[in-house]
This record gives C-alpha cells, sequence and structure tokens, in this order.
C-alpha cells in the first residue's frame, strides 16, 4: 500500500518535525559553546577572517578552497607591524595546521617564526590544546546524533572554521559525499566572515542560521541550519552544520517518504538499556 495513503502530510510533519528540533534542542543543552572561564579573555582585535585584504582563504573558478601564498604573505607583513592578538592567534593556527613555512620565502618566514615565538602567542599552546579537548566533546555528540537518524537524509557535520582547508572534523550521514578532513565550502567562508564582521555589532554570540534553503551542485534542494560555536578565548572557532535532503519529500516521490519514515522509526536493541529500564521499574 502506498505511503500516501497511509500516511498523510500532517502526520509525516509530526513524526519529521519532531525529530529535527530534538537534534537541534540537543546540540544546545548538550552544551555546543565552550564552557566559561574567569580566567580566559577573548583576545582583543578582529578575526583574521574579518581582513577581506588578506585573509588568505579564498575560492578558485570551480569553487574549491585554497590558501593564497601572497595574501598570507601580506597578513604576515601586515601583522608584524600592526599586531592583533585575535588574527596573529588566527593566523598561526591556520598557518601550522597547513605546513605553511614549506610555501614562505626566507624573509616572510623569518617574520611569520617570530609571531609564532612571542611569549603571548606561545602561551596560546595550552589553550589550543583545551580547545581540541572541546571538539572532541563536540565530535562525540555529534556522532551520537548523527547515528540517531542513521540511514536518513539528515546529514550533520562539525566544522573547524580557524583552518577551512581541513575544515570537517566530524560528519554523520554525508548526503553531499563529504568526508572527514574535507574542506568547508565558498559559501562556508562567507558565513565565517559574517560572524567575523558581526561580533560585537548585533550579530550576538549564540545567533544561529535556521532552515535556510541550499541547492547542491547535483540540484537538489536542502533545509540547512548552522550554529556556532564560540571560545572564551578565540571567539569564533566552528560550526554545527544539519543538512536535510529535502530534494524528493513530495507526493511525486511516495516511495522515497516510505523508506525515510522507516528508517527515522527503526531502533537499535540494547540489552543494557532494557535491563536499566527494567531496574527503574522495580521496586524498591
Amino acid at each position: 500500500m502506498s505511503i500516501i495513503s497511509t500516511i498523510n502530510w500532517k502526520r509525516l510533519a509530526s513524526v519529521f518535525v519532531p525529530g529535527v528540533l530534538i537534534a537541534a534542542i540537543s546540540i544546545y543543552v548538550l552544551g555546543f559553546r565552550a564552557p566559561p572561564s574567569p580566567d580566559l579573555r577573548v583576545l582583543p582585535g578582529k578575526a583574521l577572517a574579518a581582513y577581506d585584504d588578506f585573509y588568505p582563504i579564498r575560492a578558485d573558478d570551480a569553487g574549491a578552497l585554497y590558501l593564497d601564498r601572497e595574501l598570507f604573505v601580506k597578513a604576515v607583513n601586515y601583522l608584524s607591524e600592526h599586531p592583533s592578538p585575535r588574527a596573529v592567534a588566527d593566523l598561526i593556527y591556520l598557518g601550522n595546521s597547513n605546513n605553511v613555512t614549506l610555501l614562505l620565502d626566507g624573509p616572510t618566514k623569518a617574520k611569520y617564526l617570530m609571531l609564532t615565538q612571542k611569549p603571548d602567542y606561545a602561551a596560546l599552546a595550552e589553550v589550543d590544546r583545551e580547545k581540541d579537548r572541546i571538539f572532541q566533546s563536540y565530535a562525540d555528540i555529534v556522532n551520537g546524533i548523527g547515528q540517531t537518524f542513521a540511514g536518513t537524509p539528515v546529514e550533520i557535520v562539525l566544522h573547524d572554521t580557524r583552518n577551512p582547508l581541513r575544515s570537517i572534523v566530524a560528519v554523520q550521514n554525508p548526503i553531499s559525499g563529504r568526508r572527514l578532513g574535507d574542506t568547508n565550502t565558498n559559501f562556508g567562508i562567507q558565513l565565517i566572515k559574517n560572524y567575523s564582521y558581526g561580533e560585537g555589532q548585533g550579530q550576538g554570540r549564540g545567533a544561529s542560521f535556521v532552515s535556510y534553503d541550499l541547492t547542491l551542485k547535483d540540484g537538489r534542494a536542502v533545509k540547512s541550519t548552522t550554529i556556532p560555536i564560540f571560545h572564551d578565548v578565540y571567539g569564533l572557532i566552528g560550526f554545527i552544520c544539519i543538512n536535510i535532503d529535502i530534494s524528493k519529500m513530495d507526493k511525486k516521490h511516495p516511495e522515497y517518504i516510505e523508506h525515510f519514515v522507516d528508517t527515522f522509526k527503526a531502533t537499535i536493541a540494547n540489552d543494557a538499556i532494557n535491563e536499566m529500564i527494567q531496574n527503574s521499574k522495580r521496586k524498591n
């Protein structure tokens, strides 16, 4: 029997929408924001992405991201003369994450190394390690939520926004074929810049872009949500993105809807959980 004859669109929405809301609420409740620390303060100055003249991540004609060597050199020269702690920290993180010293000439390499060896920035190494620990917690939550929707076209991705060239830290149900370690997108760079411009200018630290429409390269329609992750020292460090392939969620594709609902409803037997449930029902 066709799914259209057994499940109307209102009933479908009653199944699908709460599920997505559960995912979004879980993200907020489980803390996709760095825990506050009285000893840490956001570095002064603008983020590197806010410097349009020399932000070194660019997209080629095909939309693929790359590190622009000339702009990186320009950033090193400018920040050596006009140091901005936030931008310098971002530059060092980006450079070290992509072995940039192999691309630099002698004088520029010397300037870059001088930036990395200044006491104020050298001390950030421990904070970087803390950031890595925080990202691991985010990855665990992203993977758990994503696996809850396994088999459905509900993709959830964790991005490291400070290194767009190796952006994806965790991904589940990759509807676009993306993998761990893949780059961000040109659109993702625009989002990063938007948050960099907006900090302190009315764009709240926790402001999210919810349920906007995107189109994949192959023409599929996608419903997306982007949730920023902020750190007490660095400001914006990541995104959580939820992307839902809605291209066949219509009356023309009843088999797709039926498969989606069946997969969405599927559960996995777990003896340990069952035992805890039974124990919780017993009278003391």
